[in-house]
């Protein structure tokens, strides 16, 4: 018994404080997923309570606990600007309606530009990963797709955002074809 060699590393000081504060952190979320519905019922007015709740469940799964999957820049980069959008049309819808129209398409062309960048500046690493960037840009598009029918006329926002979607999607076909296949074969896969 005396022979065996322990294969695991000691035990830092870190990862134990960081263990507690996960720890005080998910019981105060507890505690405000409760709170905050329950004060928001008895002082009434707009249902703030619901963007304190997405919120919530924003930062548990983005900084507490975080999915250690396929965890990379233009991932964070959707997730946090997916949760950007959610979160501003929540806001939008149930505390101060009229501009939602005006700043999703901003915050969308934000996403895309940043991810762009992200993985024009580092090619080979990206490259294998592109499944984030080719839901930016499928969303996008959508989007801009369902407004362009549905609206007589757009506003600078929309356009800039679906030109700019436009312009990825071409690119990256055409720079990037078998990549993106590779991608959607690997994530489409029937067997």
């Amino acid at each position: 018994m005396d022979d065996m060699n322990i294969s695991y590393s000691k035990r830092k000081k870190s990862s134990s404080f960081m263990f507690h504060l996960r720890q005080i952190l998910k019981w105060v979320f507890i505690l405000g997923f409760i709170v905050c519905p329950i004060v928001n019922y008895y002082v009434g007015g707009p249902a703030w309570s619901v963007i304190v709740l997405a919120s919530i469940i924003f930062l548990w799964t983005t900084l507490l606990s975080p999915s250690v999957l396929e965890i990379t820049s233009i991932g964070l980069v959707f997730r946090t600007g997916s949760f950007a959008i959610i979160l501003t049309t929540l806001i939008g819808l149930l505390i101060s309606p009229g501009w939602l129209g005006f700043v999703l398409p901003i915050i969308g062309f934000g996403i895309l530009a940043l991810s762009g960048i992200l993985f024009f500046s580092n090619l080979y690493k990206h490259r294998n990963n592109i499944m984030p960037l080719i839901w930016e840009i499928l969303i996008a598009l959508v989007a801009f797709l369902v407004l362009f029918f549905k609206f007589d006329k757009l506003n600078w926002p929309t356009i800039t955002m679906g030109s700019l979607a436009a312009i990825m999607a071409i690119t990256g076909l055409i720079a990037f074809h078998k990549e993106i296949w590779r991608e959607l074969r690997k994530r489409f896969h029937t067997k």
